[in-house]
Protein backbone atom coordinates (compact mmCIF):
# COMPACT_ATOMS: atom_id res chain seq x y z
CA UNK A 1 0.00 0.00 0.00
CA UNK A 2 1.71 3.26 -1.11
CA UNK A 3 2.25 6.26 1.18
CA UNK A 4 -0.15 8.55 -0.67
CA UNK A 5 -2.97 6.01 -0.39
CA UNK A 6 -2.34 5.50 3.35
CA UNK A 7 -2.34 9.25 3.87
CA UNK A 8 -5.67 9.59 2.09
CA UNK A 9 -7.22 6.87 4.23
CA UNK A 10 -6.04 8.54 7.43
CA UNK A 11 -7.19 11.95 6.24
CA UNK A 12 -10.79 10.83 5.85
CA UNK A 13 -10.84 9.16 9.24
CA UNK A 14 -10.32 5.45 8.75
CA UNK A 15 -8.96 3.76 11.87
CA UNK A 16 -6.33 1.74 10.01
CA UNK A 17 -3.64 -0.27 11.77
CA UNK A 18 -0.60 -0.76 9.59
CA UNK A 19 1.49 -3.10 11.77
CA UNK A 20 0.11 -6.17 10.04
CA UNK A 21 -2.07 -6.87 6.97
CA UNK A 22 -4.27 -8.94 9.30
CA UNK A 23 -5.09 -6.12 11.70
CA UNK A 24 -8.74 -5.07 11.90
CA UNK A 25 -9.86 -1.80 10.33
CA UNK A 26 -13.10 -0.06 11.32
CA UNK A 27 -15.21 2.53 9.54
CA UNK A 28 -18.26 4.31 10.91
CA UNK A 29 -19.33 6.05 7.73
CA UNK A 30 -18.51 9.19 5.73
CA UNK A 31 -15.51 7.44 4.24
CA UNK A 32 -15.50 7.31 0.41
CA UNK A 33 -12.28 5.31 -0.02
CA UNK A 34 -13.43 2.68 2.47
CA UNK A 35 -16.87 2.53 0.84
CA UNK A 36 -15.34 1.68 -2.55
CA UNK A 37 -13.37 -1.21 -1.04
CA UNK A 38 -16.41 -2.36 0.91
CA UNK A 39 -18.71 -2.33 -2.12
CA UNK A 40 -16.16 -4.19 -4.24
CA UNK A 41 -16.10 -7.01 -1.67
CA UNK A 42 -19.90 -7.11 -1.39
CA UNK A 43 -20.32 -7.26 -5.15
CA UNK A 44 -17.87 -10.14 -5.45
CA UNK A 45 -19.34 -12.21 -2.61
CA UNK A 46 -23.07 -11.42 -2.79
CA UNK A 47 -23.53 -10.16 -6.35
CA UNK A 48 -25.18 -6.83 -5.56
CA UNK A 49 -24.02 -3.30 -4.88
CA UNK A 50 -24.47 -1.05 -1.85
CA UNK A 51 -24.04 2.03 -4.06
CA UNK A 52 -27.73 3.11 -4.09
CA UNK A 53 -27.68 3.12 -0.27
CA UNK A 54 -24.26 4.73 -0.02
CA UNK A 55 -25.31 7.52 -2.37
CA UNK A 56 -28.09 8.45 0.04
CA UNK A 57 -25.43 9.06 2.74
CA UNK A 58 -27.28 6.85 5.23
CA UNK A 59 -24.18 5.28 6.75
CA UNK A 60 -23.89 6.86 10.18
CA UNK A 61 -22.56 5.99 13.64
CA UNK A 62 -25.18 3.27 14.09
CA UNK A 63 -23.58 1.16 11.33
CA UNK A 64 -20.00 -0.06 11.80
CA UNK A 65 -17.88 -2.03 9.36
CA UNK A 66 -14.93 -4.08 10.60
CA UNK A 67 -12.62 -5.47 7.96
CA UNK A 68 -9.21 -6.81 7.06
CA UNK A 69 -7.53 -4.85 4.27
CA UNK A 70 -4.34 -5.67 2.40
CA UNK A 71 -2.80 -3.45 -0.26
CA UNK A 72 -5.97 -1.42 -0.68
CA UNK A 73 -8.17 -4.50 -1.11
CA UNK A 74 -10.74 -5.58 1.45
CA UNK A 75 -10.35 -9.30 2.10
CA UNK A 76 -12.99 -9.89 4.75
CA UNK A 77 -15.72 -7.87 6.45
CA UNK A 78 -18.29 -8.01 9.24
CA UNK A 79 -20.75 -5.17 9.83
CA UNK A 80 -22.85 -4.43 12.89
CA UNK A 81 -25.89 -2.23 13.33
CA UNK A 82 -26.43 -0.83 16.82
CA UNK A 83 -30.14 -1.39 17.43
CA UNK A 84 -32.43 0.29 19.92
CA UNK A 85 -35.37 -2.08 20.27
CA UNK A 86 -38.60 -2.90 22.03
CA UNK A 87 -38.62 -6.53 23.18
CA UNK A 88 -41.53 -7.82 25.25
CA UNK A 89 -42.43 -4.27 26.22
CA UNK A 90 -38.91 -3.33 27.37
CA UNK A 91 -36.38 -1.04 25.68
CA UNK A 92 -33.10 -2.87 24.96
CA UNK A 93 -29.89 -2.31 23.04
CA UNK A 94 -28.53 -4.96 20.70
CA UNK A 95 -26.09 -5.36 17.84
CA UNK A 96 -27.14 -6.95 14.59
CA UNK A 97 -24.43 -8.64 12.50
CA UNK A 98 -24.56 -8.47 8.72
CA UNK A 99 -22.55 -8.19 5.48
CA UNK A 100 -20.33 -11.04 6.69
CA UNK A 101 -18.15 -11.65 3.65
CA UNK A 102 -14.74 -13.07 2.79
CA UNK A 103 -13.21 -13.32 -0.67
CA UNK A 104 -13.25 -16.87 -1.96
CA UNK A 105 -9.48 -17.28 -2.10
CA UNK A 106 -9.14 -16.09 1.51
CA UNK A 107 -11.69 -18.40 3.11
CA UNK A 108 -10.54 -20.94 5.66
CA UNK A 109 -7.77 -18.64 6.93
CA UNK A 110 -9.63 -17.45 10.03
CA UNK A 111 -10.28 -13.88 8.88
CA UNK A 112 -14.00 -13.80 9.72
CA UNK A 113 -13.27 -15.44 13.05
CA UNK A 114 -10.68 -12.78 13.86
CA UNK A 115 -13.14 -9.98 13.05
CA UNK A 116 -15.99 -11.60 14.99
CA UNK A 117 -13.79 -12.04 18.05
CA UNK A 118 -12.63 -8.43 17.78
CA UNK A 119 -16.20 -7.08 17.64
CA UNK A 120 -17.40 -9.24 20.51
CA UNK A 121 -14.47 -8.05 22.62
CA UNK A 122 -15.75 -4.50 22.10
CA UNK A 123 -19.36 -5.44 22.91
CA UNK A 124 -18.92 -8.29 25.42
CA UNK A 125 -22.26 -8.07 27.21
CA UNK A 126 -24.48 -6.69 24.44
CA UNK A 127 -27.38 -8.68 23.04
CA UNK A 128 -26.61 -9.79 19.49
CA UNK A 129 -28.42 -11.42 16.59
CA UNK A 130 -28.05 -12.23 12.89
CA UNK A 131 -29.70 -13.90 9.94
CA UNK A 132 -27.28 -16.47 8.55
CA UNK A 133 -26.47 -18.14 5.27
CA UNK A 134 -27.50 -21.83 5.47
CA UNK A 135 -24.02 -22.90 4.39
CA UNK A 136 -22.33 -21.49 7.52
CA UNK A 137 -24.69 -22.39 10.36
CA UNK A 138 -21.87 -24.21 12.21
CA UNK A 139 -19.79 -21.02 12.33
CA UNK A 140 -21.76 -18.83 14.73
CA UNK A 141 -22.09 -21.20 17.74
CA UNK A 142 -18.31 -20.83 18.16
CA UNK A 143 -18.99 -17.32 19.44
CA UNK A 144 -21.85 -18.13 21.79
CA UNK A 145 -24.71 -17.71 19.31
CA UNK A 146 -27.61 -20.16 19.38
CA UNK A 147 -30.05 -20.86 16.60
CA UNK A 148 -33.72 -20.10 17.23
CA UNK A 149 -36.96 -20.74 15.41
CA UNK A 150 -38.24 -18.00 13.12
CA UNK A 151 -41.95 -17.42 12.50
CA UNK A 152 -44.11 -15.79 9.87
CA UNK A 153 -47.37 -14.30 11.16
CA UNK A 154 -50.24 -14.57 8.68
CA UNK A 155 -54.02 -14.46 8.53
CA UNK A 156 -56.66 -15.70 6.12
CA UNK A 157 -58.71 -12.77 4.81
CA UNK A 158 -60.52 -11.74 1.64
CA UNK A 159 -59.39 -8.45 0.13
CA UNK A 160 -60.90 -7.21 -3.13
CA UNK A 161 -60.33 -3.49 -3.28
CA UNK A 162 -59.75 -1.14 -6.16
CA UNK A 163 -56.06 -0.74 -6.96
CA UNK A 164 -56.83 2.92 -7.58
CA UNK A 165 -57.67 3.65 -3.96
CA UNK A 166 -54.12 4.50 -2.95
CA UNK A 167 -51.37 6.90 -4.02
CA UNK A 168 -48.09 5.35 -5.12
CA UNK A 169 -45.12 7.21 -3.72
CA UNK A 170 -41.57 7.43 -5.02
CA UNK A 171 -38.67 7.43 -2.59
CA UNK A 172 -37.72 10.98 -3.53
CA UNK A 173 -41.22 12.36 -2.92
CA UNK A 174 -41.20 14.90 -0.11
CA UNK A 175 -44.51 13.50 1.13
CA UNK A 176 -42.98 10.04 1.46
CA UNK A 177 -40.03 11.45 3.41
CA UNK A 178 -42.39 13.33 5.72
CA UNK A 179 -44.45 10.24 6.58
CA UNK A 180 -41.39 7.98 6.82
CA UNK A 181 -39.72 10.27 9.34
CA UNK A 182 -42.89 10.66 11.43
CA UNK A 183 -43.60 6.97 11.90
CA UNK A 184 -44.66 5.67 15.27
CA UNK A 185 -43.50 2.48 17.00
CA UNK A 186 -46.43 0.58 18.49
CA UNK A 187 -45.60 -3.12 18.89
CA UNK A 188 -44.86 -4.41 22.38
CA UNK A 189 -43.47 -7.70 21.06
CA UNK A 190 -40.41 -6.96 18.90
CA UNK A 191 -39.83 -3.64 17.15
CA UNK A 192 -37.13 -1.08 16.40
CA UNK A 193 -36.73 2.51 17.52
CA UNK A 194 -33.83 3.58 15.29
CA UNK A 195 -33.58 1.44 12.15
CA UNK A 196 -34.60 4.04 9.53
CA UNK A 197 -31.33 3.68 7.61
CA UNK A 198 -31.77 -0.11 7.33
CA UNK A 199 -35.42 0.29 6.33
CA UNK A 200 -34.33 2.68 3.60
CA UNK A 201 -31.84 0.09 2.34
CA UNK A 202 -34.69 -2.39 1.82
CA UNK A 203 -36.83 0.26 0.16
CA UNK A 204 -34.04 1.08 -2.27
CA UNK A 205 -33.11 -2.53 -2.99
CA UNK A 206 -36.39 -4.45 -2.77
CA UNK A 207 -39.54 -2.37 -2.37
CA UNK A 208 -39.04 0.81 -4.38
CA UNK A 209 -42.16 0.10 -6.46
CA UNK A 210 -44.29 -1.09 -3.54
CA UNK A 211 -44.92 2.09 -1.54
CA UNK A 212 -48.59 3.05 -1.15
CA UNK A 213 -50.12 5.96 0.71
CA UNK A 214 -53.62 5.39 2.11
CA UNK A 215 -55.16 8.87 2.52
CA UNK A 216 -58.16 7.62 4.52
CA UNK A 217 -55.80 6.44 7.26
CA UNK A 218 -52.92 8.85 6.68
CA UNK A 219 -50.73 5.74 6.53
CA UNK A 220 -48.07 4.25 4.28
CA UNK A 221 -47.86 0.55 3.51
CA UNK A 222 -45.05 -1.38 1.86
CA UNK A 223 -46.70 -4.38 0.22
CA UNK A 224 -46.13 -6.97 -2.52
CA UNK A 225 -48.75 -9.32 -3.96
CA UNK A 226 -47.93 -12.79 -5.30
CA UNK A 227 -51.05 -14.55 -6.50
CA UNK A 228 -53.51 -14.74 -3.61
CA UNK A 229 -50.84 -13.87 -1.03
CA UNK A 230 -49.99 -10.37 0.11
CA UNK A 231 -46.76 -9.62 1.94
CA UNK A 232 -47.39 -6.61 4.11
CA UNK A 233 -43.74 -5.78 4.67
CA UNK A 234 -44.34 -2.62 6.70
CA UNK A 235 -47.04 -0.26 7.91
CA UNK A 236 -45.89 3.31 8.56
CA UNK A 237 -48.36 5.25 10.67
CA UNK A 238 -48.21 8.17 13.06
CA UNK A 239 -50.83 6.66 15.36
CA UNK A 240 -52.15 3.13 15.90
CA UNK A 241 -54.71 1.76 13.47
CA UNK A 242 -56.45 -1.60 13.21
CA UNK A 243 -56.20 -4.22 10.53
CA UNK A 244 -59.97 -4.00 10.13
CA UNK A 245 -59.48 -0.41 9.00
CA UNK A 246 -56.49 -1.31 6.88
CA UNK A 247 -58.05 -4.17 4.93
CA UNK A 248 -60.83 -1.91 3.64
CA UNK A 249 -58.39 0.36 1.82
CA UNK A 250 -55.44 -1.85 0.85
CA UNK A 251 -55.20 -1.40 -2.96
CA UNK A 252 -55.18 -5.09 -3.90
CA UNK A 253 -57.58 -7.63 -5.40
CA UNK A 254 -57.85 -11.39 -4.99
CA UNK A 255 -55.97 -11.57 -1.69
CA UNK A 256 -56.75 -14.56 0.53
CA UNK A 257 -53.69 -14.62 2.82
CA UNK A 258 -51.80 -11.70 4.34
CA UNK A 259 -48.32 -12.28 5.71
CA UNK A 260 -46.98 -9.62 8.06
CA UNK A 261 -43.29 -8.70 7.87
CA UNK A 262 -43.40 -7.56 11.51
CA UNK A 263 -45.24 -8.30 14.76
CA UNK A 264 -48.86 -7.24 14.05
CA UNK A 265 -50.04 -7.12 17.67
CA UNK A 266 -50.62 -3.36 17.44
CA UNK A 267 -53.02 -3.89 14.51
CA UNK A 268 -55.35 -5.90 16.74
CA UNK A 269 -55.01 -9.23 14.93
CA UNK A 270 -54.25 -12.70 16.24
CA UNK A 271 -52.27 -14.34 13.44
CA UNK A 272 -51.24 -17.91 12.79
CA UNK A 273 -47.52 -18.15 13.50
CA UNK A 274 -46.04 -20.32 10.76
CA UNK A 275 -42.64 -21.86 11.52
CA UNK A 276 -39.84 -21.18 9.05
CA UNK A 277 -37.54 -23.96 7.88
CA UNK A 278 -34.56 -23.62 10.22
CA UNK A 279 -32.18 -25.18 7.69
CA UNK A 280 -33.22 -22.77 4.92
CA UNK A 281 -33.72 -19.63 7.00
CA UNK A 282 -31.32 -19.82 9.98
CA UNK A 283 -31.43 -17.12 12.65
CA UNK A 284 -29.10 -16.77 15.63
CA UNK A 285 -29.15 -14.81 18.88
CA UNK A 286 -26.60 -14.27 21.64
CA UNK A 287 -27.30 -13.19 25.20
CA UNK A 288 -30.29 -13.25 27.51
CA UNK A 289 -33.14 -12.19 25.23
CA UNK A 290 -36.62 -11.93 26.81
CA UNK A 291 -38.45 -12.82 23.62
CA UNK A 292 -42.18 -13.58 23.59
CA UNK A 293 -43.38 -17.06 22.66
CA UNK A 294 -44.09 -16.00 19.08
CA UNK A 295 -42.57 -12.99 17.33
CA UNK A 296 -40.99 -11.71 14.16
CA UNK A 297 -37.98 -9.47 13.87
CA UNK A 298 -39.28 -6.87 11.35
CA UNK A 299 -37.94 -7.88 7.97
CA UNK A 300 -37.30 -4.31 6.85
CA UNK A 301 -34.95 -3.79 9.79
CA UNK A 302 -32.85 -6.91 9.17
CA UNK A 303 -29.43 -6.46 7.61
Amino acid sequence: MDTAYKSRLKKIGVMLFMNSPLEVTVSKGNNPVYEVMFDDLIQEVFGFSFVPWLEEELWDERYESYSIIEDGRMLSNVCIFKSDMIVSGETVKAIQFGAIATRKEMRGKGLSQQIMEHILSLYPNTLAYLSANPSVIDFYPRFGFRQIQKYKPEIAVNINNSPNGAIKYELDDSEFTFHFNKRGVFSNMVDYLNSQSIQMFHLLMEYEDDIFYLPELNTLVIAQQDGNRLLLADVIAKKPITFEQLKEVLPFEGVEIVEFGFCPDWLGVTPTWVSSNMNEDPFFIKGDWKLPEFYRFPIMSET
